[in-house]
C-alpha cells in the first residue's frame, strides 16, 4: 500500500521525480565519507524540523573535528535551501522506505548512530539499523496530532512497535512522555523542551545584528504590527480592525503583512484590499541597495506586503504586537518566535495543535480573539497601554528563554552513546 502511494506521487509529482533522479546520483558520492570519523546521521522531513536540530548539530561541531555529519532530507525544502549550512559534512535525500533501499543507503553512509527529528518513523531503515546494533535517537518527539492515533488500540500497537525500534526518544515535554510511557514500549524516554528554542534564541540575537530592513522606514514613533503567518479567514477580521484602529485613535501605525501562502494571486489580492497603505515587499530588496535611498521615503507611512518566504522570523524584530494568523482554519501557526522577541500576541480560536500559544494563553500573553470588533479593541487597549504591552511580552520572552538548553543535553547524550559512557 504505501509502495503505491509513492508511486501515485512519483507519477503526478514533478518534484518527486527530480527528487528520485537526484537520489540516483548521490550513491557514488558516499564513498567519500571518511571511514576513520565517527559519522552521525540527521534526518528531518524538511526545512522546518532541520531549523529545529541546527543548535544540536552546532553544539556537536564545536572542538570536534573527529565527527562527520550526515544530513538526509524527504522534502526539496530542506535539501535544496541548506546547501550553504558550513556544520554538515555531506546532505542528501532519503531514499524511500523500503527494504532495499533501507540496507543500501544504511551501507553506504556506515552510521555510528542515527538521530531522527520529530514525526519521522522510517520503519524499514530503523529495522536496518537495529539489525546492525546502530543506536538510533527520536529528537523533539510529540505524540501524534491525529486523535485516532493516540485513541485506537490497533493504531497504538502499530506505533508501539515501530517506536520500540528506538534506543532512546527524547520528548519535548510531560504530556508527550506520558503519551510514550503508556504505550509500554522498550526504548528510554526522557523529557527535555523542544531544541527550536534554542534556535529562536540564536535567531533573536542575529536578528539585532543582520537586519532585514532597514530602520530608517520607521518612524521612532511608529507602533509596528507583524501579522504573520496569515490567511484569507485572517485578513477578514484583521483588515477591518486596522481600519477601525486607524480611525478610532491618534497613533502612527505600520503593518507588516506576511501571507502564509505569498502567491502572485493572494499578494495582489490583498494589496488590493488595502491600496491606500500596501507596498509589496519586492522593493525591500532595494533597501540595502545604496543607489535606492529614495525607498526609504517611499516606504515611510506605508503598511508593506511581504511576497518572499524566509524573512518573518527577522520581521518580528520590529514588531510590538504579534497577529499569527491560521487559528480560524486548522490551527495556529508557531508562536514561539515573536514571544522570543518579547511580543504580544493576538489569534483566532484554534489552538488545539500547539501547546506553546495554550500555555502563552493562559499566562495571558496571547489573547484570543473571534472577530473584527474584538481585535479592534485589544489592539487600541496595547497601543494606549504600553506598560501593560511591555509586561505581555515580557511573560511570553520568559517562556522561551525558560525553554532553552536542551540542545546541549541532547548533543551530549549522542556523544556519550557514540562513546559508549552513558550512565546506567
Amino acid at each position: 500500500m504505501l509502495i503505491f502511494y509513492f508511486r501515485k506521487i512519483k507519477k503526478n509529482n514533478s518534484k518527486f521525480i527530480e527528487r528520485e533522479q537526484e537520489i540516483e546520483t548521490l550513491w557514488d558520492t558516499f564513498a567519500d565519507i571518511p571511514i576513520y570519523k565517527k559519522i552521525i546521521w540527521i534526518h528531518s522531513a524538511s526545512m522546518g524540523e532541520f531549523e529545529q536540530i541546527k543548535p544540536v548539530i552546532e553544539e556537536l561541531k564545536k572542538n570536534r573535528d573527529y565527527l562527520y555529519i550526515v544530513a538526509s532530507f524527504f522534502s526539496p525544502s530542506g535539501y535544496k535551501n541548506q546547501q550553504d549550512y558550513p556544520y554538515v559534512d555531506k546532505m542528501c535525500y532519503m531514499p524511500i522506505d523500503t527494504k532495499e533501499n533501507a540496507a543500501k543507503f544504511v551501507a553506504a553512509i556506515h552510521p555510528d548512530i542515527a538521530i531522527f527529528v520529530r514525526y519521522e518513523i522510517w520503519r524499514n531503515h530503523l529495522l536496518e539499523l537495529k539489525k546492525l546494533n546502530i543506536p538510533t535517537i527520536l529528537v523533539n518527539a510529540t505524540m501524534p496530532t491525529n486523535n485516532l492515533y493516540r485513541t485506537s488500540w490497533l493504531t497504538r500497537a502499530f506505533l508501539k512497535e515501530n517506536y520500540d525500534l528506538f534506543h532512546s526518544i527524547l520528548t519535548t515535554g510531560s504530556r508527550h512522555t506520558e503519551f510514550f510511557e503508556k504505550l509500554g514500549i522498550n526504548a528510554e524516554i526522557r523529557t527535555l523542551t523542544d531544541t527550536r528554542f534554542d534556535r529562536i534564541i540564536q535567531k533573536v540575537e542575529e536578528a539585532r545584528i543582520y537586519e532585514v530592513l532597514d530602520r530608517r522606514i520607521f518612524d521612532t514613533k511608529e507602533l509596528v504590527i507583524v501579522a504573520g503567518s496569515i490567511w484569507e479567514e485572517d485578513e477578514k477580521i484583521l483588515l477591518p480592525a486596522i481600519k477601525s484602529v486607524r480611525e478610532q485613535i491618534d497613533a502612527q501605525i505600520k503593518v507588516i503583512y506576511v501571507p502564509h501562502e505569498p502567491t502572485e494571486e493572494h499578494i495582489d489580492n490583498l494589496t488590493n484590499k488595502i491600496p491606500a497603505h500596501a507596498l509589496s515587499s519586492r522593493i525591500r530588496q532595494c533597501l540595502l541597495d545604496k543607489g535606492c535611498q529614495w525607498v526609504h521615503q517611499k516606504l515611510k507611512d506605508k503598511d508593506i506586503i511581504v511576497d518572499e518566504i524566509g524573512y518573518l522570523l527577522g520581521l518580528y524584530y520590529y514588531g510590538h504586537i504579534a497577529y499569527i494568523g491560521g487559528a480560524f482554519g486548522e490551527g495556529i501557526h508557531s508562536v514561539i518566535e515573536p514571544a522570543g522577541f518579547g511580543l504580544p500576541i493576538i489569534s483566532g480560536p484554534n489552538l488545539s495543535k500547539s501547546t506553546d500559544a495554550q500555555f502563552l494563553k493562559k499566562n495571558k500573553a496571547l489573547k484570543v480573539v473571534r472577530n473584527a470588533k474584538e481585535l479592534a479593541d485589544w489592539l487600541k487597549f496595547l497601543i494606549l497601554n504600553n506598560e501593560f504591552r511591555s509586561e505581555l511580552g515580557r511573560i511570553a520572552k520568559e517562556y522561551v528563554y525558560h525553554s532553552a538548553g536542551s540542545s546541549k543535553i541532547v548533543a551530549d547524550k549522542i556523544i556519550s552513546i557514540l562513546y559508549n559512557t552513558e550512565k546506567e
